[in-house]
């Protein structure tokens, strides 16, 4: 069977749903299909790792409300529809239900879980990607003896770790980098470490995994250098990679994703890309980079509909240029981050009764914040950060004097 759309987004997440809501918006007049893989409408997946256990995870609340606005307004929702293949000369997506044309297509298919092959095909091993994840994982851990291994210390790991030592767990985090979120600086690095060792969660930083031993009730994760941890569930959140199989034969270039322009498209002017799997030369940094933050994926997703129906219309076509954000919430702490970094920037340090604020300056241009905490402060440096923001301003703004002291890089 082959239907036409003027407007086609392939995708079920966040990026997906901005790119209808801004297609619809922005051009009435255009029909917009979005295709999914999954059965049910766009859900938010952030809340999939930070729901206590003892709450069932309620898919007409994780439900973006403007997909039912969408609904209503006309846009069609394809579920249970995977693309497996697109052809830009016939302008058609191939999918599992027929094909579908379009005038204008986005891609927003996001990445998927990287599974480590010592892990394939042994139970009660999850990552954490999708509402069926999230239903899986909690019946495994629903006995609350059960130990936990979290192999990968990052964000992801780490917001399951806290939910489930909370419930009273027995949890270790595993990490092959002996400094988790080392990218930020070893004093963030530390402070993330302490958040877990005071709050119950054991840490293995420094080592990887190679293996299991036992099986049943009294299982262990191995150790490169032969310790054993306890492991009846394992939990993976070593990364993911982008979702482009499909796109294999399609002529786009794929590179660490799809590669894009500052307007987020892609070959021959009527493709456009949003989310996880874009690698875009961001102007405001004048650098390319792939960002796998909600927030990201959100206005993407907004200026790839913007353009889409643009590309149709004859509109001119905005570039994406965001300031990257993320925020996690782990042991009743909020992490939040904003701002881009290279690595050679210095980082000063600065603790109250309120938390932890880390500003990263590069010279006399403050170019990002992390806090721990220090909401009301951190909410008006990520805003000052959008139109440029000077290290004197950023001091002022945190209500610095003196820090307590310079960081390592």
């Amino acid at each position: 069977m082959s239907t036409y759309s003027d407007v086609v987004i392939v995708g079920g997440s966040v990026a997906a749903t901005r790119a209808a809501e801004a297609a619809r918006r922005h051009a009435p007049s255009l029909n917009v299909t979005v295709v999914s893989a999954e059965a049910h409408l766009p859900y938010e997946r952030p809340p999939l790792s930070k729901l206590p256990l003892g709450e069932p995870v309620d898919l007409d609340e994780l439900t973006y409300p403007a997909v039912l606005r969408l609904q209503e307004e006309g846009v069609k929702f394809a579920l249970d529809t995977r693309a497996d293949g697109l052809d830009i000369g016939a302008k058609q997506v191939s999918t599992n239900c027929g094909t579908i044309g379009y005038g204008a297509l986005v891609i927003a298919t996001g990445c998927e879980p990287i599974l480590p092959p010592m892990l394939e095909g042994l139970p009660d091993v999850y990552v954490l990607r999708s509402y069926e994840d999230a239903v899986a994982l909690r019946a495994a851990v629903a006995e609350p003896g059960r130990s936990v291994a979290v192999i990968g210390a990052g964000f992801i790991g780490g917001e399951f770790a806290a939910t489930l030592v909370k419930e009273g767990h027995e949890v270790t985090l595993v990490d092959l980098a002996a400094k988790p979120l080392g990218r930020f600086g070893d004093a963030v690095a530390d402070a993330y470490e302490r958040l877990h060792l005071d709050n119950g969660v054991d840490l293995e930083l420094g080592t990887g995994a190679v293996g299991t031993v036992g099986a049943g009730g009294s299982r262990s994760l191995e150790l490169a250098d032969g310790r054993l941890i306890p492991a009846d569930v394992i939990v993976v959140g070593v990364g993911v990679r982008p979702s482009v199989a499909w796109l294999d034969g399609s002529g786009l270039t794929i590179e660490n994703g799809i590669v894009c322009d500052e307007t987020l498209r892609t070959g021959d002017g009527s493709v456009f890309a949003a989310g996880d799997a874009v690698r875009w030369p961001n102007p405001r940094y004048g650098e390319t980079m792939r960002i796998e933050h909600w927030t990201t994926a959100a206005d993407q997703g907004r200026i790839a509909g913007i353009n889409a129906a643009n590309s149709l219309l004859g509109g001119e076509l905005k570039s994406c240029a965001p300031v990257p954000y993320f925020w996690s919430d782990q042991h009743g702490v909020r992490i939040q981050y904003a701002g881009h970094r290279t690595g050679a920037e210095q980082v000063v340090e600065h603790h109250d009764q309120d938390g932890s604020l880390y500003l990263y300056h590069s010279g006399d241009e403050a170019v990002a914040v992390l806090a721990f905490e220090r909401r009301p402060v951190f909410v008006r440096l990520r805003a000052a950060l959008r139109n440029g923001l000077s290290w004197e301003q950023a001091r002022e703004i945190a209500g610095l004097g003196e820090p307590d002291r310079v960081a390592s890089r």
